[in-house]
């Protein structure tokens, strides 16, 4: 049971930093300074925070190149579109009123951030035609995003 325990804490931690990645970068769209980001999380810096933020950022890379071992080498670049896309979506509070697929998309988004590579695809393939059909109405990230999604899916290249 004690071992059951502490793989669940690994587990925990992990989506803990996710969520906290995903509130530093909401935070950042809204508007908010590092030094407010480094107060509200107890750093003594501005730097310190971004700093924490870049290292989120590593561990969050790490953990989907480590599911990319033997895939093809454009699974990294369709993954970390997708990572891009999600964070996105995370931080904009009125994403599911954007289009009428908008929801679907987030759902779909999230799964495809831990799925492995065949799967990966077949979702990836569905974010790039939901963002095809909401047309210019979506933020410039967001639309850079999905022309990325797009390209890794591509077979011209």
């Amino acid at each position: 049971m004690t071992l059951a325990g502490l793989s669940e804490i690994a587990a925990a931690r992990v989506r803990l930093d996710d969520r906290e990645l995903d509130l530093i970068d909401r935070a950042r769209h809204d508007g908010a300074t590092w030094a407010e980001i480094a107060r509200a999380l107890g750093l003594g810096s501005r730097q310190a925070a971004e700093q924490r933020r870049q290292r989120l950022v590593a561990a969050r890379r790490g953990r989907l190149a480590a599911l990319d071992p033997a895939a093809s080498p454009d699974v990294p670049a369709l993954r970390a579109a997708v990572a891009d896309l999600h964070r996105w979506i995370e931080t904009d509070r009125s994403w599911d009123g954007c289009f009428p697929r908008a929801a679907l998309t987030r759902r779909t988004c999230a799964l495809a951030l831990d799925a492995p590579a065949g799967p990966l695809y077949a979702l990836a393939a569905h974010l790039a035609d939901d963002l095809a059909g909401a047309g210019r109405r979506l933020p410039a990230p967001v639309r850079d995003a999905a022309r990325r999604i797009t390209a890794a899916l591509s077979t011209e290249h």
